[in-house]
């Protein structure tokens, strides 16, 4: 996984919020916490390092608050050191959703490009 591009993944996460989906793929905090998780698969993930992605759109505080109650509850990631996550199965298969869910909204924005260029 490469470079996460926090304004295209506000622009997504904006777009499934449109269709109702507030949680998960409409959810900008959610997205680049997983993705942050998965862009170090099979390394620990430092809390400095999430926060590097959610500074741009979140305060520290609801970060964190996310971490403990979404991704540490729900199996997504471990806790393997003070400020440190590993991701789990179960979150690599969520980060492989929300990376689907970004070239959808990838795709829906060029499709809708060229429909919008027709007379």
């Amino acid at each position: 996984m490469g470079e996460i591009d926090v304004s295209l993944e506000q622009e997504a996460a904006a777009y499934f919020r449109s269709l109702g989906i507030n949680q998960g793929p409409g959810d900008i905090q959610y997205r680049l916490i997983i993705l942050a998780l998965a862009s170090n698969e099979g390394r620990v993930t430092l809390f400095s390092d999430i926060r590097a992605y959610t500074d741009q759109v979140a305060d520290r505080g609801s970060v964190a608050s996310k971490l403990k109650t979404v991704f540490l509850l729900e199996g997504l990631a471990k806790r393997v050191q003070r400020g440190g996550y590993v991701i789990t199965d179960k979150g690599l298969a969520a980060a492989r959703f929300i990376e689907k869910s970004t070239k959808f909204y990838k795709k829906y924005m060029q499709i809708d490009a060229i429909i919008e260029r027709i007379p």
